[in-house]
C-alpha cells in the first residue's frame, strides 16, 4: 500500500502460548517482531511494530484483525519485507484462507483478561472507550465530516460469538479521500494504492462500488479489532467514533494498564 513493493507472507502454526509473531525472512538471521502493544513504533495511516534491533513491520492491522476475528491465538507470520501485503484492502483474503485451512485446538486453557474500570481516550471530536463486559463487543461510528452529500454517517456493530467475522467484517476495505492523495504522496505514502485495494471517496461519488452499505464504519471496526489484538485476549465493550490507529493505540496502552 505505502511502499509500493511486493512482499510475500506465510502463516505457520505455533506452539501454545507463543502469541502472534512476525518474522522478517529477508534478513539473516531472521528478525522476530512480537505483536504486542509495547512494540508499536508508528501509527500514521497504519500500525507499525519494531523490535529491539530496529527491524520493523508495518500495516499489521488487517492481519491482526483477521487473526483475532478468526480466533487464532498462536501463529508465526513470515514476511519478506517491511510492509504487510495490502491484498484487496481488507482482511477477507487472510480470513478466508484461515477458514479453509482450519484451526487446531491446543490443549492449553485460554485466559481472558477483564477490565478494572471503564477507560476512555479522546482526541478532539474523536473518542474510543472500553467498558467492563462479560463478552467481546464492538460498536464503531464513522462520521461524514467533509460535508459530502452522498456520504452518510454510519455505525457498525460486531459481537464475538454472535456475528461471523468472515461474513460481517472481513471484506470491508480501507478507504481514502481524493483530496488527500497529493498530501499522502508528498509524505512518501500510498505508492501501491489503487482502486483494486482501496475505496476512493471523490468529490462527487464513491468508487468502486461498496460491498456493504456501511463499509466505511465496518472497516474502521476492522482496524480497531486489529489494533486491539496487540493486547492479550480480553473481555470488554468497545465504543468509538472517528477512530484512528493513533487513538486505538492510546486505548490499547490504557487497557494494558487496567486489566486483571
Amino acid at each position: 500500500m505505502h511502499r509500493g513493493i511486493s512482499t510475500c507472507m506465510t502463516f505457520h502454526p505455533a506452539p501454545p502460548n507463543s502469541g502472534i509473531v512476525f518474522r522478517r525472512t529477508d534478513v539473516t538471521p531472521f528478525e522476530v517482531i512480537k505483536a504486542t502493544v509495547g512494540n508499536v513504533s508508528n501509527t500514521e495511516r497504519c500500525t507499525q511494530l519494531k523490535n529491539h534491533n530496529n527491524y520493523s513491520v508495518s500495516m499489521v492491522e488487517h492481519v491482526m484483525s483477521a487473526l483475532r476475528g478468526m480466533d487464532v491465538d498462536n501463529v508465526i507470520v513470515d514476511i519478506n519485507g517491511e510492509e504487510i501485503p495490502v491484498l484487496d484492502g481488507s482482511a477477507v483474503v487472510i480470513a478466508s484462507k484461515i477458514s479453509k485451512v482450519g484451526l487446531l485446538e491446543q490443549q492449553v486453557e485460554k485466559r481472558y483478561f477483564r477490565l478494572k474500570k471503564t477507560i476512555r481516550v479522546e482526541v478532539g471530536l474523536s473518542f474510543i472507550e472500553a467498558s467492563p463486559f462479560d463478552g467481546i463487543s464492538y460498536s464503531i461510528g464513522f462520521k461524514n465530516d467533509h460535508n459530502l452529500s452522498f456520504l452518510t454517517h454510519q455505525s457498525a456493530i460486531f459481537n464475538v460469538g454472535t456475528h461471523d467475522f468472515l461474513i460481517n467484517i472481513a471484506a470491508a476495505r480501507t478507504f481514502g479521500y481524493e483530496k488527500e492523495i497529493d498530501y499522502l504522496k508528498s509524505k512518501g505514502l500510498i505508492k501501491g494504492a489503487s482502486l483494486e485495494n482501496a475505496l476512493l471517496i471523490g468529490r462527487g461519488k464513491i468508487i468502486p462500488n461498496l460491498r456493504y452499505p456501511d463499509e466505511f464504519a465496518r472497516h474502521k471496526l476492522l482496524d480497531v479489532m486489529g489494533d486491539l489484538a496487540l493486547l492479550p485476549p480480553f473481555l470488554a465493550k468497545i465504543d468509538g467514533e472517528r477512530t484512528s490507529h493513533h487513538l486505538n493505540n492510546l486505548l490499547a496502552q490504557e487497557i494494558l494498564n487496567n486489566i486483571y
